[in-house]
């Protein structure tokens, strides 16, 4: 879950020799070519893919959309302190995008539920788009990104629904893709995030940098996640106001797991609220 059709204005310029921008607990970002990259700070989150993003001070982590926000304000962040992290949809293609007709016919599925526009990639066959993927991942890096969250990494779980991708991704298959993209991030020097899929948190935690969760105090899968903060690595707990969200329930629930709570609308258009 996700996403953006219409956003803040786009800006596609790649902006290099970005200084480095200090980050919050005295930690400074590691330049791209060392192929090192930045640890993920915990604290207050703004997650916002669409409208007008107005991140304030007290804000320690941005979470903004690739293509939509410009290296200049990914400089402006950084200069504030805050780390900056790009969205990108890896597991689906969506046709309001510039790259959209890079992705070969025949690896685009069924229709994403919900999202109009949007339909499964066939990523047990990541290899024949891979050069779009990494494509992105260089504009990420190139604007001064400092972290990618990776959507749309669960189609092995569609497909285990009543709701399928069309191509019957295995586990496997899922796990050999989100490999290759922390390979891919790690060595363009940006930290990566799991996004939800508690079944993959055994396989991935050890690679991953953080974590994102939707919904999981509402589905009752944060538990799966606490080995995240046993290993120092910060966890969003995002709940949609739109599924009924209730800070009196969820910001407790994540301050005891060593959570960071956030409750944000589903269109996530609007500046979220994080718990104390």
């Amino acid at each position: 879950m996700h996403r953006v059709k219409n956003s803040v204005s786009k800006s596609f310029c790649l902006w290099a020799g970005i200084l480095l921008g200090m980050l919050s607990h005295g930690q400074t970002a590691q330049a791209d070519t060392t192929n090192e990259w930045a640890p993920v700070p915990s604290g207050p989150f703004h997650w916002q893919l669409q409208g007008t993003l107005d991140v304030d001070d007290a804000i320690r982590v941005v979470g903004a959309d690739l293509f939509d926000v410009s290296a200049d304000q990914v400089a402006a962040w950084r200069a504030a302190g805050q780390y900056p992290i790009c969205y990108i949809n890896v597991g689906a293609v969506e046709d309001w995008r510039d790259d959209a007709k890079a992705f070969p016919q025949d690896v685009i599925g069924a229709p994403y539920w919900g999202w109009d526009g949007e339909n499964w990639l066939d990523i047990s066959r990541f290899e024949l788009f891979a050069n779009v993927i990494t494509a992105r991942l260089d504009l990420c890096r190139d604007k001064g990104f400092l972290a990618v969250e990776p959507d749309n990494i669960d189609a092995f779980e569609a497909d285990q629904s009543s709701k399928p991708t069309g191509f019957d991704i295995t586990r496997a298959d899922q796990l050999r893709y989100v490999s290759w993209l922390i390979t891919e991030a790690h060595t363009r020097g940006l930290a990566i995030g799991q996004k939800n899929v508690a079944d993959l948190v055994p396989d991935l935690v050890d690679q991953m940098d953080f974590a994102l969760l939707e919904s999981a105090h509402r589905l009752g899968f944060m538990h799966e996640f606490d080995i995240y903060v046993s290993q120092d690595k910060p966890v969003f707990a995002v709940e949609y106001l739109d599924e009924g969200a209730d800070a009196n329930a969820i910001c407790p629930a994540a301050k005891q797991h060593g959570f960071q709570g956030v409750i944000a609308h589903l269109d996530l258009d609007q500046t979220p609220q994080n718990c104390p």
